[in-house]
């Protein structure tokens, strides 16, 4: 069911006004269609009526001597006359048809003292020869009738209408009526009655979509495109509402611009301001005369000085002047593992096919190197593969280390948390290389995965687009 629902907010109008007309056509040709039956009803019970006046009128004019003769049935029909009612006490009765018969033989002049109709879909054996409209169809059919213009008779029966009168005298006279089934006419008048209110409706709908969802397709692809920076601002069109959303995103883009802008701008005036001082106390502390001393201070400077450069490089993430390449990611990988060999720690690359992705190589190269850094510190030792599943590149780097509880994986990603309590950056690091490799995974289109390993340690995963 969900795949047949419409995802835009367009395709959902429409199909809900497709839905609401099909439920209001549906009401209104029931409603038709009852209304056609009961036409036939009473346009049957009307020609009973009729031929009953008819064959009564013609049974008061006839010459007394012809009143019982064979000319009596050509003449007046085929009433039936005898002292019991067609219609007995065990048929279901119709009322309104009653109260109709009744007033047209009252404004005919004719009084009967009791009305009764029935409906029936099979006919009585005693009515057989007393039944109207039964060859009314041969007649419409007929050659020299259809070639004046007549047109062809419905097929099918629907049942017939039997109506009996009781007169003065105490005898019913009956007749019954055949009730012809018309519903052909009737679905073809509705089938092209919902065609054209789905024209009518839908057409102008599907137009005032597109006019509303053009702009809302421009809008949602500049967000998803957008950059701080952009000057570039998006084309104001579509109705008011879609005009003014715009030109508050336009708005929008230009403020966090601007505040991005100012951040560049303190955050160079940060780096260069922390960084000349630290140049200087490191002069200074050259002169320490004791050794231990000194070298616990100048790395006491270097922690500060890589912690700066890992708030700087995450605080300017986004905004980095390199562009994306096609990058071989084998070579890349190799050249880190010589980096972390050459220093003597002990990293397992295992070479596979070449593969190329689009990326920025100077961020890449930074992910990585803090996962492969992390993977020696925590496990000694780190083991690195690559595989494509689908239009992804996974990078793995697995480590031998304790791991990290299940419920404590996400959080690991969260700036200054680290897996090791201390603050010493020699077993715990400044906290921030998690972060800044899953917010560089994630500017590519990426994310870094953490997952325990069945066989112990820790395996961090990143994850880039191939595209």
């Amino acid at each position: 069911m969900t795949h047949l629902w419409p995802r835009s907010l367009v395709g959902q109008l429409l199909l809900l006004v497709a839905l609401m007309l099909m439920l209001a056509q549906s009401v209104n040709s029931f409603l038709l269609y009852r209304g056609a039956q009961n036409q036939n009803l009473v346009e049957s019970s009307t020609a009973a009526v009729s031929r009953i006046a008819f064959g009564l009128d013609r049974q008061a004019s006839d010459r007394p001597e012809r009143r019982n003769s064979g000319m009596r049935a050509r003449r007046w029909g085929r009433l039936k006359f005898g002292p019991d009612s067609a219609v007995t006490d065990t048929m279901p009765r119709l009322p309104e048809l009653e109260m109709r018969a009744g007033q047209a033989f009252a404004n005919m002049g004719i009084g009967f003292s009791e009305i009764r109709v029935t409906f029936t879909s099979d006919l009585p054996t005693a009515m057989t020869g007393h039944l109207i409209g039964a060859n009314r169809g041969e007649w419409r059919n007929n050659p020299i009738n259809r070639s004046m213009g007549g047109r062809p008779a419905p097929t099918g029966t629907r049942g017939f209408v039997i109506i009996s009168a009781q007169q003065a005298d105490g005898r019913w006279v009956s007749i019954a009526s055949v009730v012809r089934q018309r519903t052909p006419m009737l679905v073809r008048t509705l089938l092209f009655q919902t065609i054209t209110i789905y024209l009518l409706m839908l057409i102008p709908l599907i137009l005032l979509g597109r006019y509303i969802s053009r702009p809302l397709k421009s809008l949602t692809a500049r967000a998803h495109a957008f950059q701080p920076g952009e000057t570039e601002e998006l084309p104001e069109q579509g109705p008011p509402d879609t005009r003014e959303l715009i030109r508050a995103f336009n708005a929008m883009s230009s403020r966090v611009s601007h505040m991005v802008n100012e951040k560049d701008v303190m955050l160079g005036a940060i780096g260069h301001d922390l960084r000349t001082p630290l140049a200087a106390l490191r002069v200074r502390v050259e002169s320490v005369e004791d050794d231990i001393e000194r070298e616990r201070m100048i790395a006491g400077i270097e922690d500060i000085d890589h912690m700066l450069d890992d708030i700087l490089s995450l605080a300017r993430l986004g905004r980095s002047g390199e562009q994306a390449d096609p990058v071989d990611i084998r070579s890349l990988i190799e050249t880190i593992v010589d980096e972390f060999t050459d220093l003597g720690h002990e990293v397992h690359y295992q070479r596979g096919e070449k593969q190329s992705a689009m990326v920025r190589e100077t961020l890449i190269r930074r992910a990585l190197r803090n996962l492969i850094g992390n993977a020696i510190l925590y496990g000694s030792s780190a083991h690195i593969s690559v595989e494509k599943s689908g239009d992804r590149l996974l990078i793995h780097v697995d480590d031998n280390g304790p791991g990290i509880a299940e419920a404590k994986i996400e959080s690991m990603f969260e700036p200054f948390l680290r897996g090791e309590g201390s603050r010493n950056r020699a077993t715990g690091g400044s906290g921030l290389g998690l972060t800044l490799a899953r917010a560089i995974a994630r500017d590519h289109g990426g994310d870094i995965i953490l997952k325990n390993r069945e066989k112990g340690g820790l395996r961090a995963t990143l994850a880039l687009p191939l595209g």
